[in-house]
């Protein structure tokens, strides 16, 4: 594909700015839409006008009940069991899409489809279904699809905390991320000229903290064709070796966290492993424009304070995987119909009880040329079985070019030493 030049990119700047209706394949596409307008909008307003600003704790939490999922409810309420924490309302504002994901959607309108084990095929960049309505699947691609800045460099602390003992471990890793296909604003677009392999995203990880997993790597390497097994390698700084993962070592918690390679993101496997069913589209209370320094944490409670959330309706799904045996028996994802972000999921153990919460604190940044980056700079895993959890913050660059050879066999090796 050709790279787009400055004027193509100034081009979809202005089509952003004036969110123009386009015709395609015989229908307009609203993209992107707010997720709230007219009436609705009004009237998320009017409520606004008496909570934006206050602090909801145990105190008044019951007064938001309504949009708050159960699970985080409990979180707030059992102060004996969590501690005392507390979060701030803030207006409700609609998220904007990239210049070259704009572009992009109108573009391959259309051309995605879905085929007979619920895999996506025909994707080249975008949202693959910008109007997925309530169908489940669609929305599930439409999140797994994302891209956050064609490129990622992040610098990630945090703790892993055990709730009973009141006892933090520090956590510190730096990833990388980059799209060789589905690119959207960083040249070249949408694909690198130069992709034999056929990838979509490669992945390497370096875990610096706590000490006894210091100098950890894993480096991952996930395909455009998604019916084909991604392939993961690990660096094993004990044996000085490297060694190849496989698919099921990915549901084991990593570096002494509660999350596992499938929590990445919220889900980092390919959709067609799952099953999904649609629950409702709902107004809740989310973390969508965060503020992370304002994130306070206690050593030993699980659960962070100054969270800023705001009023948005979201898509509520089920997933559950195919595999009988996998670690969770279903997981409710709760999708932002804007951004496509899980910024909330429940999760089950294989006897259907709640096994963790992963809380997910989005904001916006800016990428290549300024464009517009959704993501999120913390989350939170809880595991509310073993009153543990691994709670995070991260500084993230976007949109940076990063040589693709980074993300070979030989480069995990070399700079394993």
């Amino acid at each position: 594909m050709k790279q787009r030049t400055g004027l193509l990119i100034a081009v979809m700047a202005t089509a952003f700015v004036c969110a123009a209706t386009v015709t395609s394949y015989g229908k307009d596409l609203q993209y992107p839409a707010a997720c709230y307008q007219g009436d609705e909008l009004k009237a998320v307003q009017a409520w606004e006008a008496t909570w934006v600003g206050k602090k909801v704790s145990s105190a008044n939490v019951d007064q938001v009940k309504e949009f708050l999922p159960e699970s985080f409810y409990t979180l707030m309420k059992d102060t004996a069991k969590w501690g005392e924490s507390w979060f701030e309302v803030v207006p409700y504002r609609q998220i904007p899409s990239s210049p070259g994901k704009i572009a992009m959607t109108r573009e391959y309108n259309g051309k995605s489809t879905i085929g007979p084990t619920g895999e996506i095929i025909g994707y080249v960049a975008g949202v693959p279904f910008p109007e997925p309505g309530n169908d489940a699947l669609k929305i599930a691609h439409n999140f797994r699809q994302r891209n956050y800045g064609d490129t990622l460099k992040t610098n990630e602390f945090g703790f892993i905390v055990d709730g009973r003992l009141k006892y933090d471990m520090n956590v510190e890793i730096h990833n990388n991320y980059c799209f060789f296909s589905g690119r959207n604003d960083l040249p070249p677009v949408p694909e690198f000229t130069d992709n034999p392999k056929q990838i979509w995203r490669a992945f390497t990880m370096l875990q610096l903290a706590p000490p006894e997993t210091r100098n950890m790597r894993i480096m991952e390497v996930h395909y455009k064709d998604t019916l084909k097994a991604y392939d993961s390698w690990f660096w094993m700084p004990s044996i000085r070796r490297v060694r190849r993962r496989s698919t099921t070592e990915r549901q084991d918690a990593q570096g002494g966290a509660d999350f596992c390679g499938f929590d990445n993101m919220g889900w980092d496997g390919p959709t067609h492993f799952n099953t999904y069913r649609y629950i409702s589209f709902k107004d809740y209370l989310m973390t969508r424009h965060s503020d992370a320094s304002k994130l306070q944490h206690t050593a030993g409670d699980c659960v962070y304070s100054g969270t800023q959330r705001e009023r948005i309706k979201l898509h509520v799904i089920e997933a559950t995987n195919k595999d009988p045996n996998f670690l969770y028996s279903k997981m409710i994802w709760y999708v932002d119909p804007e951004t496509y972000q899980i910024l909330y999921s429940d999760r089950y153990d294989r006897q259907g009880k709640l096994w963790k919460v992963l809380d997910q604190f989005c904001y916006v940044d800016k990428g290549y040329n300024g464009v517009p980056v959704d993501w999120f700079n913390g989350n939170q895993m809880i595991d509310v079985q073993r009153r543990h959890a691994t709670l995070a913050s991260a500084s993230y660059k976007y949109g940076e070019p990063l040589d693709p050879s980074m993300f070979t066999l030989d480069y995990l090796q070399k700079h394993g030493y």
